[in-house]
């Protein structure tokens, strides 16, 4: 009897990290909300900039391109986490209003951490070369995530990867041929520039940097790219 105690308690853990460890292994790029039964896509040409990342049991990211959402959380056992805190560090400079409604629907009618209920549920469902992920609130609104970027065309976005990251002293930017980069911007989590670049270098020292995490925000002749790092 304890043996079959043992094995059901084995399986039960297994089962809540299964479903918990989606959540963290990937980068979530969001195809759409759904907010009183209607779809609201991304604007176009910031299609892959609106991304959600669970880095750890505590620590999440909604990234935007005017408002990211930075907070912590807490799992529940029922495939669900509430979130505890959440900042939205701004940077609308040169944005259309557009975006900026855009990011303010994700805020006030998707996240909306002053609502009394504001538990979020979360399932996958497996595609053959994809997973797709929906996080649906307290009032049933949704946003529907894949675990990899949509399709656009080369002209709307250039992708930009920010490597090593976390970072000790510098890192560096994987740039697609015939991107333009015009500024490497570095945010705090309250919204604050600490570091700004104007010309694309080799490599981008941010030593003076205290540990903790920022938003890189890259910009080029297309459309800015929002990247989370970690300094240590």
């Amino acid at each position: 009897m304890k043996t079959i105690i043992k094995l059901v308690i084995c399986l039960l853990s297994l089962t809540s990290f299964a479903q918990v460890a989606p959540l963290e292994n990937h980068t979530w790029y969001l195809e759409k909300l759904v907010i009183n039964g209607n779809d609201f896509l991304p604007p176009s040409a910031y299609q892959n900039s609106y991304t959600a990342n669970f880095a750890n049991s505590a620590d999440f990211i909604f990234l935007a391109a005017c408002y990211p959402v930075d907070g912590t959380l807490t799992y529940n056992q029922n495939q669900s986490f509430n979130i505890n805190f959440a900042g939205y560090p701004l940077d609308c400079d040169g944005l259309s209003q557009q975006v900026i409604d855009y990011d303010l629907k994700i805020i006030n009618d998707y996240v909306n951490t002053n609502a009394p209920n504001n538990t979020f549920s979360y399932s996958f469902t497996y595609q053959s070369n994809f997973i797709v992920l929906t996080v649906t609130n307290g009032n049933g609104d949704q946003a529907i995530y894949r675990n990899q970027q949509l399709g656009i065309s080369n002209n709307e976005k250039s992708e930009v990867d920010l490597y090593p990251n976390p970072v000790t002293s510098s890192f560096q930017l994987d740039i697609n041929a015939g991107s333009n980069i015009k500024t490497v911007r570095i945010f705090s989590v309250n919204g604050k520039e600490v570091m700004h670049f104007k010309k694309t270098q080799g490599s981008y020292n941010v030593s003076q940097l205290s540990p903790g995490i920022y938003f890189v925000k890259i910009e080029d002749e297309h459309v800015k790219n929002n990247i989370k790092l970690l300094k240590i």
